[in-house]
């Protein structure tokens, strides 16, 4: 669960390694912090590109078994620049990133099942963000401080014509 910090060393921009600190910060005792322990003040220069999703509970599958859904609680105002839209209030699914949406819910899902953070780095598949790597961290939250309902986000995008050796940009995702 929290044991070990093996992931941070996985992360490869300072911007990242800084939300990752933040939020193992938060973590006491074992126990995943809550929405509530993340001030705005104490994240003020990644504030527009954080979120906060919520689980729902989606629509049934063919098997009834009930899929998670992710709604944006709190969106940054940087979101705006990749999205042309706000996105707080809507969900994963209903963004404009068309097959982006399956590696979002399967990363977001996995947080959840396995109550761990993860890192990784993709293209965002937005029409702003065509030319950009998306830089990513997607860390547990729980109101009880065991049972995951939200997922603290950071976002960072780099031009790619900036990195140039990471062209072409591989999908990765770490745990």
């Amino acid at each position: 669960m929290l044991s070990g910090n093996a992931l941070r060393h996985q992360i490869i921009l300072p911007q990242q390694q800084e939300f990752y600190d933040y939020w193992r910060s938060k973590c006491r005792a074992g126990s995943f912090p809550a929405r509530t322990d993340i001030l705005p003040e104490e994240i003020r220069e990644h504030l527009p590109m954080t979120t906060i999703m919520e689980r729902v509970e989606g629509p049934k599958t063919a098997d009834g078994q009930s899929r998670n859904r992710f709604r944006h609680r709190l969106a940054g105002t940087g979101y705006w620049n990749l999205y042309d839209m706000e996105i707080q209030g809507k969900h994963v699914d209903e963004l404009p990133i068309g097959c982006r949406v399956d590696y979002w819910q399967r990363v977001l899902d996995q947080v959840i099942e396995t109550r761990k953070p993860y890192v990784g780095v993709t293209r965002p598949n937005t029409p702003n963000g065509s030319h950009m790597a998306q830089f990513w961290v997607r860390l547990p939250l729980s109101d009880n401080g065991t049972d995951i309902n939200m997922i603290l986000g950071f976002d960072h995008l780099v031009k790619m014509s900036d990195v140039p050796a990471m062209k072409p940009v591989q999908e990765k995702v770490y745990a």
